[in-house]
């Protein structure tokens, strides 16, 4: 029963690591496209998501399946869910990455040549973010998952200043308006992208603890092994 426990928990940890590759380059993809302009990279981007849709819920449906077959506990239990919520959280990723793939296809139909201030660094902040929470995840790796956690209000003053900086621009230039309405929509999609690795990242320290708050000190090992 372990074995086939074991063999079923690795085929998710895959699929998971596939579903955030995913969301990953989709969201490189859309900001390339919204940066260069580029109306049909942009729609790729939207016809691209529906293969994430599908994967998140095979990695649900084999969550499901190993829980109703396999009767796990403790830490295989709390991995399980974990799994299915974070299956979640990285197809919304894909959402969010729609979501800036739609802001490059309007700016670039009205493109008034607004600048994009900010958004390259927090695109490579906001994956650089779902990479190391997934990866946080894979490897049960508690330390690395607080360091996303603490990266989350950098990324938020990273979407702070670009609204500053954006909401002058069109109070000065009333033509950047549209576009400008635009430039925010993908920065708030790359912010909520972060949010979600934040959530991913609070996984994995509730797989660690089975403290959903993530308020244990996991380096105590009597605590650790207390939830095992």
């Amino acid at each position: 029963m372990r074995s086939v426990l074991e063999g079923e928990l690795r085929g998710i940890r895959e699929g998971i690591a596939a579903l955030s590759a995913q969301a990953v380059d989709a969201t490189a993809r859309a900001v390339d496209a919204l940066v260069h302009r580029n109306f049909d990279e942009a729609r790729e981007v939207k016809r691209d998501d529906k293969v994430t849709d599908a994967l998140r819920y095979d990695i649900e449906r084999a969550c499901l399946a190993a829980m109703a077959t396999q009767q796990p506990v403790a830490r295989d239990l709390r991995e399980l869910i974990a799994a299915s919520i974070i299956a979640v959280e990285l197809e919304r990723c894909g959402d969010y990455a729609k979501g800036v793939a739609k802001a490059a296809r309007r700016i670039t139909r009205c493109d008034s040549g607004i600048p994009t201030f900010n958004l390259t660094d927090m695109d490579r902040l906001a994956r650089d973010m779902l990479e190391r929470s997934t990866r946080a995840f894979l490897d049960g790796d508690v330390q690395a998952a607080r360091q996303v956690l603490d990266d989350d209000d950098r990324l938020d003053e990273m979407y702070n200043a670009l609204l500053s900086q954006a909401m002058d621009v069109m109070a000065k230039h009333p033509q950047h308006i549209e576009c400008g309405t635009w430039l925010l929509h993908a920065g708030h999609s790359l912010e909520r992208i972060g949010d979600r690795a934040t959530n991913i990242a609070e996984r994995v320290i509730f797989v660690a603890t089975g403290d959903i708050t993530g308020d244990l000190n996991v380096h105590d090992p009597s605590q650790a092994r207390s939830l095992q």
